[in-house]
């Protein structure tokens, strides 16, 4: 987390020494119709951003990836913000404080206490009310995003089912193999693991069940179903080779010695739809939402009036 305050900090004070010759938290970085945009409300925003970031229990990497973001396009986001909630206010809608304190309360949960709650908003510089105010706001993007836009979006079957014949080639599964396998560790001693994986695979050829000699001998469980891509070449180029029922020569790696027994092979194909058709819809309502999303935006930003200063 410290690197990511790092972030917060690099970022704060970026704005600080470049949006403003200034440098004064009153000085006017953007004028959204009739609002004033100062460097004060973007230093709010983004330490306000960051802060539901912590609270939420974001990822490290997700949260460093939003802060980098808003270090190179902050007062824009800022901006698109104002604009929906402006729009939340003009088809008046209102956010329960109940759904508020409820959306709170999840939060909460995360924590192993509230004291631990409170005192992780307090460490980030902020209140109770800052998160609710945070928590507010989001609602009503939110609302107004899916009001406007996602409702709006639809995937009928008939466009999966074009996506996936124009693009079956994205759905190649890659062949795979079910094996039951013996792994003898090297651990400190080398010599004595591959004499008793020799001792094993004896064991195998003299007709001892697989599964008998994997029970006294492994110290690994079987590895099961693997997918071409999965393990290590050299494994792959020798488990590939061998046909229902056979048996592997050792092979060695850097941790050990395994025996490999192929129990059933399955060639690469092509993905079923009835298999894959959900996954189609979702990409396909992404990439629509995305586009119709993008479009509203602009819209919304044409029909403002934006002036930001330099």
């Amino acid at each position: 987390m410290l690197k990511i305050k790092n972030i917060i900090i690099a970022t704060l004070t970026l704005l600080l020494t470049t949006t403003s010759c200034f440098a004064l938290e009153d000085a006017i970085i953007a004028i959204v119709n009739d609002e004033i945009i100062t460097l004060k409300d973007l230093k709010d925003y983004v330490h306000s951003t960051y802060v539901s970031l912590v609270a939420e229990g974001v990822g490290d990497e997700e949260i460093k990836s939003i802060m980098i973001e808003l270090e190179i396009n902050g007062v824009n986001k800022l901006i698109e913000d104002k604009l929906i909630l402006s729009k939340a206010n003009t088809i008046g809608l209102e956010v329960r404080d109940a759904s508020i304190d409820e959306r709170v309360e999840k939060i909460k949960k995360k924590y192993p206490s509230e004291n631990a709650f409170i005192e992780a908003l307090v460490k980030n510089g902020a209140t109770i009310s800052d998160l609710k105010n945070k928590v507010k706001n989001q609602m009503k993007i939110q609302f107004v995003i899916d009001h406007e836009v996602r409702s709006k979006v639809f995937v009928n079957p008939k466009e999966v089912t074009n996506y996936y014949k124009k693009n079956n080639k994205q759905f190649m599964e890659q062949e795979q193999m079910k094996l039951e396998s013996i792994f003898i560790a090297f651990e400190e001693n080398k010599i004595k693991a591959m004499k008793k994986a020799n001792q094993a695979l004896e064991a195998i050829k003299s007709g001892t069940e697989f599964t008998e000699v994997a029970q006294e001998f492994s110290d690994a469980p079987s590895i099961g179903l693997v997918q071409r891509g999965q393990l290590q070449e050299k494994i792959e180029n020798t488990i590939f080779k061998l046909n229902i029922g056979e048996i592997s020569p050792l092979v060695e790696t850097d941790l050990g010695v395994y025996i490999f027994k192929c129990q059933d092979y399955i060639p690469a194909q092509i993905s079923a739809l009835e298999d894959i058709k959900e996954s189609v819809q979702t990409f396909l309502f992404r990439e629509k939402f995305k586009e119709k999303f993008t479009a509203w935006l602009a819209k919304l930003k044409k029909e403002a009036y934006i002036e930001i200063k330099k």
